[in-house]
């Protein structure tokens, strides 16, 4: 079946794509710029292209797969090479007039301490492969509200991203931000003369810029906007807050959540041969809503599946599953069940992955061209014996 599914993305493209950007519209020569945390650069580091794994970080690359439709309404692919930098560039994005002296100021410090903080518990997981921190839910910031909050305020953040195919989504961000629009001036007001449960807070540097944007002359709709990403921010940071947008998110969204798997391709992180690899989005993570599953790509090799509304607790145990479990920097245990599984198996999950991106985005990014998937193909047909075995997982047996 994967062969099928592969060749979905290597011949052609699903017919439910729809046509919302040409390749005009793609500067290659855009220069770093700030404002571009519509998909954080640490992420899409996770997902350098091969050619550029070991330039420094400001010459390194992603190859960014765009489907479109042609003048004869088909599906066309094209891969192009993009800078890291100069990914998903949303130049006005959070961009308010200062309200004393009409100086432009924006929150890219706050989504960058943000996205910093953010980065700890991905690297923990992507490079030291520290599962068990999966199963830490109890502890202040625990790594698996850090990753749902990370889903869920990467999507808030892609409604702004002009490669953001999703329908009416300028009518999804009104409805978000609708109830901060309608009494905006009583915010305003409360922002400017906080609750006592907040007054020990004040001095901190994320209470002073919603201070700012609350004060802001730009139009009510894009203060609106900004302060409602500003209250997440500083949910994510486990502060006490005015609104908490994030958390109500979190428990209509993702109630009951439960780690289903975790799939690492059997390739290091570093490992530049033709190979399974994770495509990522703009929108993170692939949700099969018919199905209450989740699939979030941690970077080329490694992602996690998450079951929704399925189990009314959290996990015990992580079941992590790898065609060459040796490669792993973690072993079984109590809390960690290692599975040998097939190529073909990974390969699947792969798949189910770049679907999932198809559906809300016409913009993909990879490690590699898409021609090499043609070439990982072909290494199947020579060695199918490699790349079918084992038929089902096998439990690989827990350490004493």
């Amino acid at each position: 079946m994967s062969r099928n599914l592969i060749l979905l993305f290597a011949n052609t493209a699903s017919s439910q794509l729809i046509h919302t950007m040409h390749l005009r519209e793609i500067n290659l020569d855009m220069k770093y710029t700030r404002n571009q945390h519509v998909l954080s650069q640490w992420v899409l580091r996770n997902f350098r292209s091969d050619d550029t794994a070991n330039e420094d970080k400001d010459k390194q690359r992603v190859w960014c797969h765009t489907v479109y439709l042609s003048n004869a309404q088909k599906n066309e692919i094209k891969d192009i090479p993009l800078p890291i930098s100069s990914i998903a560039i949303c130049k006005d994005c959070f961009m308010l007039l200062d309200g004393e002296n009409g100086v432009k100021f924006d929150i890219e410090e706050e989504l960058s301490e943000y996205e910093n903080r953010t980065s700890v518990i991905f690297n923990e997981l992507v490079h030291n492969h520290a599962f068990e921190r999966l199963l830490d839910v109890d502890s202040e910031n625990s790594p698996l509200e850090t990753i749902l909050n990370f889903m869920l305020i990467q999507k808030i953040l892609n409604l702004n991203n002009p490669q953001n195919k999703m329908d009416a989504k300028d009518e999804v961000i009104k409805s978000l931000i609708k109830n901060i629009i309608d009494n905006i001036d009583n915010i305003v007001d409360r922002i400017n003369n906080l609750p006592e449960y907040l007054i020990d807070n004040s001095e901190f540097k994320i209470y002073k810029k919603l201070v700012r944007v609350a004060k802001s002359t730009s139009p009510v709709y894009e203060k609106s906007k900004t302060l409602f990403v500003l209250f997440m921010l500083i949910e994510a940071k486990g502060l006490p807050t005015i609104f908490y947008f994030l958390n109500n998110l979190k428990n209509s969204e993702f109630k009951n959540i439960n780690i289903s798997g975790v799939y690492h391709t059997g390739y290091e992180f570093e490992s530049t041969e033709i190979r399974p690899v994770f495509t990522i989005g703009p929108n993170v993570y692939s949700y099969y809503k018919n199905q209450n599953m989740i699939y979030l790509p941690l970077s080329h090799n490694l992602a996690i599946s998450f079951s929704v509304g399925k189990k009314k607790y959290f996990n015990n145990k992580v079941d992590i599953f790898c065609p060459k479990p040796e490669n792993l920097l973690c072993t079984s245990s109590k809390c960690i069940r290692i599975f040998r599984v097939s190529f073909d198996y990974i390969d699947n999950i792969t798949s189910l992955i770049t679907m999932g991106n198809q559906q809300q985005s016409n913009t993909i990014y990879t490690p590699y061209e898409l021609k090499d998937i043609e070439a990982y193909l072909d290494l199947q047909y020579e060695n199918e014996e490699l790349f079918y075995t084992p038929e089902n997982p096998e439990l690989v047996v827990t350490q004493a």
